[in-house]
């Protein structure tokens, strides 16, 4: 079997989708597949920082996510224990402010360019297994659809944007780096109209 793409990314979420629309915009053959359905919510925090912004503005994608109707962050607050400290967002890098759309916006506003770019998306397929050539090299991923149907794709290069606990990076038997534990909590709260 030939391979079909030069890249397969596992996830069509906001790290696969944006990694596919950068390699199908730089000319790549990508495949993309998802678990999940089209536009879909997942649980998630919700602030973009300033970086996330800027790379979503020079992508041509920020447009779209102001014209969803989601609320430009002027003013941010971070709280220490009794000390708040306030600062207001700066323009800087084309970028005016801040924003915090919900996931169902960003992912979807990110896939709808992997796909304008040329990617295929395939939704409702769970990666069950790797494709190995005999050196170890993964070259490919086998996936179950929802209906029953099973698929084997074969790439040069496979990507597993598959979330925090990656079944493409089990399944290749990928060491942890880094673990660490979490020591924070942080609260998100929206308000409208409060005159601030």
């Amino acid at each position: 079997m030939s391979p079909s793409s030069d890249v397969i990314v596992v996830g069509a979420r906001c790290a696969g989708a944006a990694t596919a629309m950068l390699l199908a915009r730089s000319g790549l053959r990508v495949t993309v597949v998802e678990r999940g359905r089209y536009g879909t919510d997942t649980l998630s925090t919700h602030v973009l920082m300033r970086a996330a912004v800027v790379r979503l503005h020079r992508w041509g994608l920020l447009p779209a996510i102001a014209e969803a109707g989601t609320p430009p962050i002027t003013r941010v607050s971070f709280r220490y224990g009794g000390d708040e400290i306030s600062l207001a967002i700066k323009p800087r890098d084309g970028v005016e402010a801040l924003y915090a759309p919900r996931r169902t916006l960003l992912d979807r506003v990110l896939v709808d360019a992997a796909l304008e770019a040329g990617a295929t998306v395939i939704y409702g397929s769970r990666v069950s297994g790797l494709i190995v050539a005999a050196g170890g090299r993964v070259e490919g991923v086998v996936a179950s659809g929802e209906d029953g149907g099973v698929l084997r794709l074969k790439a040069e290069v496979v990507v597993g944007a598959d979330g925090l606990r990656s079944t493409v990076a089990s399944l290749a038997g990928a060491s942890t780096y880094r673990a660490g534990r979490h020591a924070t909590g942080v609260i998100y709260a929206y308000w409208q109209d409060l005159g601030v």
